[in-house]
């Protein structure tokens, strides 16, 4: 069966099967299982199961047994077989409500492949909801939904009634292929399982507003660009870089922000929170609000503070960068026109883990502003038998005892992985303690592999007959076998030996390549039956490939063909004729083949 060839074409045919179930539920069904009318359920658009409004009672069935039988069978899969999209591994919906009268559970399914829509009953069920979703694996023509338990062998004893039948292609809501997600969404109210079934697109203009205008704008192609959401439908106006400049205002912190805007933008910076006054006078600082009460805005003396003497001005600081002149002077409310700077180029860095900071500020008086980190991550262990220690990246120092440690077995890695395999990292130490193995190489952390221990087994490799004692490395068929080639190999239905057979033909070496193996997969090409065609159409009849099972091999009638006997032919009397007398014995399809004048059959008798 084929795929639909299109969403249309599928949408109509399951209105039309939509319509023919509707109209079937109106006929009365008797005889084969009991059903009785129940109001219809709005959990199954797009039904195509004849008759989902009655229920079906199992009572009866034998292992195998169909549960939907007689005309309702026909009927479904003469829908099924209208469907363009009932197909095998398409994902179809199977639903039901199932009432058991039995205290076990009992199996149902429907056949097709090792089975599929397979599911238990409960004990004791009661409107129990059955709701699977998954690949077809029938043709409509084999569709049955049948009994599968096998205890008790009968249903004889009890009802077991199911209402509510829903056969469906899954619903596009339950589609997960309309991605992307903020370009596509499934459609409502269809059903399918494939892109073009199920999905549509999502534009800017039918789901986006850019705004506030202030911090949105619509993308150029707005009106036909796909889209769900901002990012994808509309230009962000980001602060612009310039825009707090002013000793009042402080851009927000984070990047990317949005906005056009001081208030969107920016942060007010109070009086309030500026430092530079004397911490030693109130009077150095103005009230915190203006006149009117609104909050006094600034960063700066002139904004915040009154003039104070530089001597009564504190030097000192948080970063450190100041002292207090041996004689102030002046009036100032800052560092810079009280205080005296330190500077790096007085200050010592010397130590094993630090050093003076290459482009170090002319100010400072820390190890932290004046000075850089000696990483062990930059140091060479002074002996082969040590290792950095874990963090070198983040750990400071610059001699062994600061950076270096033992190397360990943990870290070394063997050699070639298919010649050596690791020693145990941890070694007994007596008393049950361990400690970690010491190495640092193939002998102190790894144990050999010797090929005299591999198997050979395979139909493209041979054993090299290693002795016991052989010390040759390896784990692999290319270390330690030899290649079996396919120059001596003949293959299956060769039978001359000329390397064609009725079935296989030899694959053929070249100067740069042989084939390698022991085997018709390996060493020759198979021949199809699918590409044979017998030169007598009316005495052979072309075998049937088994589903499931492998493509038949040959280039023979009887290979690919089954005999056509005269004693299948039922075309003599037709004629007025009458089967030769050796039909059973004799191959055809014909009148010719197969029949003879009745004049000619009674003068024999």
């Amino acid at each position: 069966m084929k795929a639909s060839c299109g969403r249309g074409a599928a949408l109509a045919a399951l209105t039309c099967l939509l319509w023919a179930a509707t109209a079937a539920s109106k006929k009365t069904h008797r005889g084969q299982y009991s059903m009785q009318a129940v109001s219809e359920e709005p959990w199954c658009d797009f039904n195509v199961m004849p008759n989902p409004t009655y229920r079906f009672d199992a009572r009866g069935l034998a292992t195998h047994g169909n549960v939907i039988r007689g005309s309702n069978l026909t009927e479904l899969r003469e829908a099924l077989s209208s469907s363009k999209v009932w197909a095998l591994q398409r994902k179809w919906q199977f639903k039901a409500k199932v009432t058991s009268g039995y205290t076990i559970p009992l199996r149902f399914g429907f056949a097709g492949g090792n089975g599929f829509f397979t599911f238990k009953v409960d004990a004791s069920a009661s409107d129990q909801i059955i709701d699977l979703t998954e690949a077809v694996k029938c043709a409509p023509g084999d569709v049955a939904f049948e009994y599968l338990g096998t205890t008790p062998g009968v249903l004889s004893t009890h009802a077991v009634v199911f209402s509510d039948l829903c056969l469906r292609q899954v619903p596009c809501a339950n589609f997960e292929g309309c991605v992307p997600t903020y370009r596509y969404k499934p459609k409502a109210n269809s059903s399918g399982d494939t892109f073009d079934q199920c999905c549509e697109p999502l534009y800017c203009r039918d789901t986006v507003s850019c705004g506030p205008s202030t911090q949105w704008e619509q993308e150029s192609d707005f009106a036909n660009r796909m889209g769900n959401n901002k990012d994808h439908c509309c230009k962000a106006k980001t602060c612009p870089a310039d825009i707090c400049n002013s000793t009042q205002y402080v851009a927000k912190s984070g990047s990317g922000l949005l906005g056009s805007s001081i208030g969107e933008c920016c942060n007010p910076r109070f009086c309030a929170d500026y430092t530079g006054c004397s911490a030693g006078n109130d009077e150095a600082k103005l009230p915190d609000t203006n006149a009117d009460g609104s909050p006094r805005l600034g960063s700066t003396d002139a904004e915040c503070c009154n003039v104070v003497p530089c001597a009564e001005f504190n030097c000192t600081s948080s970063d450190g960068l100041w002292t207090t002149p041996a004689e102030p002077s002046g009036h100032g409310h800052t560092f810079a026109a009280c205080c005296e700077p330190l500077f790096c180029a007085n200050f010592s860095c010397a130590s094993t883990k630090w050093t003076d900071k290459v482009n170090a500020p002319v100010q400072g008086n820390s190890t932290d502003r004046c000075c850089q980190p000696i990483y062990c991550k930059n140091y060479n262990c002074t002996d082969e038998s040590l290792v950095l220690m874990t963090s070198a990246s983040t750990r400071l120092g610059s001699t062994d005892g600061e950076c270096c440690e033992s190397k360990l077995c943990k870290d070394y890695t063997c050699s070639d992985r298919t010649k050596y395999v690791k020693k145990p990292l941890v070694i007994e130490a007596g008393s049950g303690a361990h400690i970690a193995r010491v190495g640092f190489s193939d002998s102190e952390c790894c144990a050999p592999l010797y090929c005299r221990d591999f198997s050979c087994t395979s139909s493209k490799w041979k054993s090299r007959g290693l002795s016991s004692d052989d010390d040759t490395l390896g784990s692999t068929h290319e270390e330690c076998c030899d290649k079996i080639f396919c120059g001596n190999y003949t293959c299956t239905t060769d039978y001359d030996g000329d390397g064609n057979g009725t079935q296989w033909y030899k694959r053929v070496d070249t100067n740069a390549f042989k084939w390698q193996g022991s085997s018709d997969e390996e060493c020759c090409h198979p021949l199809y039956c699918s590409q044979y065609t017998t030169s007598y159409p009316t005495k052979w009849s072309r075998k049937v490939q088994a589903a499931g099972a492998p493509a038949i091999l040959g280039t023979t009638d009887v290979e690919c063909y089954d005999p056509l006997m005269c004693d299948k032919f039922c075309g003599c009397e037709q004629q007025g004729m009458v089967l030769r007398p050796d039909a059973n014995n004799t191959q055809g399809s014909t009148k010719a083949e197969c029949c003879e004048s009745v004049q000619t059959t009674t003068g024999a008798r």
